[in-house]
């Protein structure tokens, strides 16, 4: 498959003859290079910074959020200007039913939606400009992100990708027909800096560039924990015919980190040690990550009702380094905690070639927008972990004594190579039946191939599958302002890995219900959407507790709730956002039933808001900040009785804007310096959330 794949970006540009792009050159000046024709837009605008707009590579189509029977949540670019966001987990508080997870020793973003993480062996599934990003992904750079998108409920089971209660998608800054260029610098507390670069421009009438990097070194309020990370992000758009649009992307990032588990909890008792204090080993030196992406893309308008969008995606991923961590054993009575070293080499590689057939046409009266979608994808995981265990490698919590002799790692605990292999037809009909009335129908088959090599025993193994996931939805249009909807649908998805005994998994599989209701009022400065969710998953897998290097399946969780998301602008000067989520999710079948879902709070809640005190000319000077809201969560997978606070959390910042290309902002994180506990694995696996920081970044553009 490898070599065919490795054709596909030649003939991808062949989508339009070469003479009819001699014949027709793009006089194209366009502040953003996209292809869009009259019937492909929408008329729908957004009036409240805070409320973005949903992207066409979330939608396929440009339709009114109004008349859509699905809830697409964004945080927007005014967002992440104001939040200071340098990471996706700085976005999710913004957002109804997310919530961070235990992001794997700070290597990856992991987050759980309505309740469900996902693979926490792997990093958490996302799209990528409405593309299944696939295999291993370090936590991703904002330099290069236009705006967060949370596509919730079934919509995420069409790209493959992401868990029922609905995956993330990010979508990325474009090149420009136009010259835009910015240089930032970020500086904050325990010496934590960054600087950023981007830039854009027109090289001819029908190419243009961007160009993204990042540079961070940090260190951390944790004792010896620190990274440094590279980003780099160029990026092509050719457009050799109003009808035509190729797009290259890729990017580059390395990571060196050390790898922090957090702190421990005694007895279920946190807060005995400082969160400060680290309980690996200083000198086992850094992980390495590294992400390699290429990503080309073509666009082609046959006519002004269909259009053609194809994409070739490869990627390549590593993570390599020794750790030591923390042995899921209970912290002895004279404090001494028993510990493992570790030496992972993990790597994944994928292809992915996917093409859509857009469409427009009418039935009699009855208006159609389809989406025929076709996928081939192959991903390999080659996961190695070695360990050394012995009783006498611990750590005292209280008064830790970092050793200068480590041992060696020979142990080979799991050795695998997998290969997935997927083929997919994706359909999708929006059917506007009156002014009033829509109807989204559409499903997804697919067919894998999946085999599992166990080195350490040389066991061959291997399965196919064939499923469809069908999805349903119907929209009503009351008036301008209100609208309700109901949807259902189900997802299905490859489970990794190997269990303690040497087997694989059967898939996961899921099914999500879903009402809601949305709102424009205020001539659109206010907009608001409610939901009411119900969602069960099947053969889930968890962390085993006999060894938690391997993961066993635990049967069925459920999950339902209530979400509000409210963005407002009610005067000129002020923006607002709010989020609420109720969520009782629950392990229904297994070893652990009964058991609350890990990390999952029932109650959480998020306001933020800026105002522009005094302006004058181009001068502004404004005052912003968010309240954070997390109730009690389950610290375990058993939910033996441990757990983590509820917590409350202020941030503010200030900013003064010289003109239109100077920006300085002041970020106080956690104003009243709360301790608290943002995620957990398990008692000895716990995640502090970050003290009392500062930050002040400058922006130019030129």
């Amino acid at each position: 498959m490898k070599q065919w794949l490795n054709l596909v970006p030649l003939s991808l540009l062949c989508v339009t003859p070469l003479t009819q792009a001699e014949e027709q050159k793009a006089t194209n000046h366009q502040d953003v290079a996209v292809l869009d024709s009259l019937s492909f837009k929408s008329d729908s605008t957004v009036k409240v910074p805070y409320a973005g707009k949903p992207s066409s590579a979330s939608t396929k189509f440009a339709i009114d959020p109004m008349k859509t029977p699905k809830n697409v949540a964004v945080v927007s670019e005014k967002v992440l200007q104001d939040t200071n966001a340098q990471r996706i987990s700085d976005t999710l508080a913004v957002v109804s039913g997310v919530s961070v997870l235990n992001p794997f020793g700070g290597l990856w973003d992991n987050y759980s939606v309505r309740g469900f993480y996902t693979d926490q062996t792997i990093g958490a599934s996302s799209l990528r400009n409405g593309i299944n990003n696939l295999g291993l992904s370090a936590s991703r750079d904002m330099s290069n992100i236009q705006q967060v998108e949370f596509l919730k409920g079934p919509e995420a089971a069409m790209y493959g990708a992401g868990d029922p209660g609905g995956t993330l998608n990010v979508v990325t800054k474009k090149p420009k027909f136009s010259p835009e260029h910015e240089v930032s610098a970020r500086a904050g507390s325990h010496d934590q800096y960054r600087v950023a670069v981007g830039s854009t421009n027109a090289i001819t009438d029908t190419l243009a560039y961007r160009f993204d990097a990042a540079y961070e070194n940090n260190h951390s309020f944790r004792d010896f924990v620190k990274n440094d990370r590279v980003f780099v992000a160029p990026q092509l758009t050719w457009k050799p015919s109003e009808q035509t649009q190729v797009d290259y992307d890729s990017e580059y990032s390395t990571i060196h980190t050390q790898f922090d588990r957090g702190v421990v909890a005694v007895n279920n008792q946190l807060g005995v040690i400082p969160i400060s204090r680290f309980l690996g080993q200083k000198n086992d030196g850094l992980l390495t990550m590294k992400d390699y992406l290429q990503q080309l893309r073509v666009e082609h308008l046959w006519n002004d009702a269909w259009k053609s969008q194809a994409s070739f995606t490869y990627k390549d991923n590593s993570l390599t380094g020794y750790s030591t961590e923390a042995r899921l054993q209970e912290v002895a009575s004279n404090g001494n905690l028993n510990r493992e070293r570790r030496l992972r080499d993990n790597h994944s590689t994928s292809y992915l070639l996917n093409h859509d057939l857009l469409g427009e046409f009418a039935t009699g009266s009855i208006e159609h927008k389809v989406v025929i979608g076709t996928t081939l994808s192959e991903l390999t995981l080659e996961n190695t972990l070695k360990r050394y265990r012995a009783n006498s490698y611990f750590i005292n919590i209280y008064n830790p004594v970092y050793t200068t002799n480590l041992p060696d790692v020979t142990s080979t605990v799991s050795s695998t190579k997998e290969v997935q292999k997927n083929a997919a037809l994706t359909l999708s009909d929006f059917i506007e039946l009156d002014p009033h009335w829509s109807v989204l129908l559409g499903g997804r088959l697919d067919y894998y191939k999946q085999s599992l090599l166990n080195k350490r025993t040389n066991g061959l193994g291997k399965d196919n599958f064939t499923h469809f996931s069908p999805r349903a939805s119907i929209n009503y249009l009351v008036n301008d302002q209100w609208s309700v909807f109901a949807s259902a649908g189900q997802a299905f998805h490859l489970n990794s890995g190997l269990d303690i005994n040497g087997n694989g998994f059967d898939p996961e599989k899921s099914w999500t219900y879903e009402l809601g209701a949305k709102a424009k009022l205020l001539d659109g400065l206010l907009t608001s959407s409610m939901s009411v969710f119900h969602v069960k998953k099947q053969n889930v897998l968890a962390a085993n507790p006999l060894d938690p290097a391997f993961n066993m399946a635990n049967g069925e969780e459920k999950s339902r709730g209530v979400e509000l998301d409210l963005s407002a602008q009610p005067t000129e000067r002020l923006n607002l956002k709010l989020a609420y989520t109720y969520t009782h999710a629950k392990v229904e079948k297994g070893d652990y039933q009964g058991a609350r879902i890990l990390n999952s709070p029932k109650n959480s809640a998020n306001v933020l808001a800026s105002y522009d005190l005094w302006q004058s000319g181009e001068q502004k000077i404004g005052l912003g900040g968010n309240v954070q809201y997390m109730s009690s969560r389950s610290g375990s997978m058993a939910d033996n009785g441990f757990n983590l606070p509820a917590y409350t959390i202020a941030n503010v910042n200030a900013y003064y804007e010289a003109n239109s290309n100077l920006r300085f902002q002041a970020t106080l994180n956690n104003v009243f310096n709360k301790t608290y506990y943002a995620s957990s694995y398990a008692q000895q696996w716990v995640t502090p959330g970050n003290p009392r920081e500062v930050f002040l970044t400058v922006n130019y553009k030129f």
